[in-house]
């Protein structure tokens, strides 16, 4: 069966990549609220944003996710009564919150626009989420997994699991497969992983295991020295990291190097065969990393045949669902007024997409 990571093992489909970001410290004042419907000049293409880094450290996540935003509108296969479907993607940076926003108000600001894939991670969506419910534009999120972005504003919606889920999932599988008795909880800082720390440390606690150590790195943080021998003195049954690469492969690689032999396991922020198993090389050997489901080999074939190359990712299937069942939502709402525009209703379109039922790539 395909596989884009080789030799790691995956647990779990849960129900994304919640990536860095704190507090914003941008001005995050809605814009007017939407009210009514879009409306789509004859002749103009139904617009789905994709809201993603194209730039950066999460460039090879970003671009999957965009890629595979335009595999789906291309195998969708038709248009919505005469209007094609355009994908238009823009540059969120991943962990900047005034792109994110800026990116959030160049979207609301097009008369084409139905709907938004994004923003890539939890600090664009702490930023972002608002502008977007006050315009009344439908945004789903097809990798961010905080927790706290559950807030029923209406027009939120995710492909993605969240981070309660996955940390459960991690602490289970440390106890009762790998039969860990003992951690060590490192993240990287920033709320994605320190929102994952807390949480694992919280089930392992409850199923019986004991946190020998907390610790945390910042982001940009190249030398683990120090830090691998504070864990090697602990002796822990297993290492969990939660963050985002290039630092979880490096603490992986570094721990390998410094001989130590227990389990590590990691988050879906460090699933990319690119970022991960690049980096970590041969030290990858038997991470455990806690994802989704993964592209499958037509999947894969259709993107290769496409874009030139295979997925580096598996979250470019919760993008690709993300646009099936938003495009599905739209086809099914939008209707042709006597001057031959497309008329979408904004409250119309929620109400569909939370109502839709569909099997997607992720299940």
């Amino acid at each position: 069966m395909y596989r884009t990571l080789g030799w790691i093992v995956m647990l779990a489909a849960l129900l994304t990549v919640a990536c860095r970001g704190g507090g914003s410290g941008v001005d995050e004042t809605p814009v007017a609220p939407g009210r009514g419907s879009i409306v789509i000049l004859r002749g103009q293409p139904v617009e789905i944003g994709v809201s993603t880094a194209l730039s950066g450290e999460q460039v090879v996540l970003g671009v999957d996710l965009a890629d595979a935003a335009e595999l789906a509108a291309a195998d969708f296969a038709r248009d919505i009564k005469g209007h094609s479907i355009s994908i238009v993607r823009k540059d969120d940076h991943c962990t900047d919150a005034e792109v994110a926003v800026a990116v959030a108000r160049e979207f609301i600001a097009s008369s084409s626009l139905a709907g938004v894939i994004g923003p890539m991670c939890t600090i664009g969506a702490q930023a972002a989420n608002a502008i977007y419910a006050a315009a009344g534009v439908v945004h789903v999120a097809a990798t961010v997994t905080r927790t706290e972005l559950s807030r029923d504003d209406g027009y939120f919606f995710r492909t993605a699991w969240r981070d309660d889920a996955q940390a459960r999932v991690q602490a289970r599988y440390a106890r009762e497969t790998l039969l860990a008795s003992t951690a060590v909880i490192i993240d990287d800082s920033e709320p994605y992983g320190t929102g994952l720390a807390e949480q694992f440390a919280r089930a392992f606690a409850e199923a019986g295991g004991e946190v020998l150590l907390r610790d945390r790195v910042a982001a940009g943080t190249q030398d683990f020295s120090g830090l691998v021998r504070q864990i090697k003195s602990a002796d822990p049954a297993v290492v969990v990291y939660e963050g985002l690469n290039p630092e979880g492969a490096l603490l992986v690689r570094e721990l390998r190097l410094e001989g130590y032999t227990g389990a590590f396991i990691g988050p879906d922020g460090l699933l990319s065969s690119q970022d991960f198993i690049s980096t970590a090389q041969q030290h990858a050997e038997g991470a455990v990393l806690t994802g989704g489901a993964t592209p499958d080999q037509p999947f894969g074939e259709r993107f290769q045949a496409r874009f030139g190359r295979l997925p580096g990712t598996p979250f470019v299937l919760q993008s690709y669902d993300g646009v099936m069942l938003l495009l599905g939502a739209i086809e099914s709402v939008a209707r042709e007024n006597a001057a031959g525009d497309l008329e979408i209703d904004r409250q119309a379109l929620a109400d569909a997409l939370r109502a839709r039922e569909a099997i997607g790539t992720t299940g």
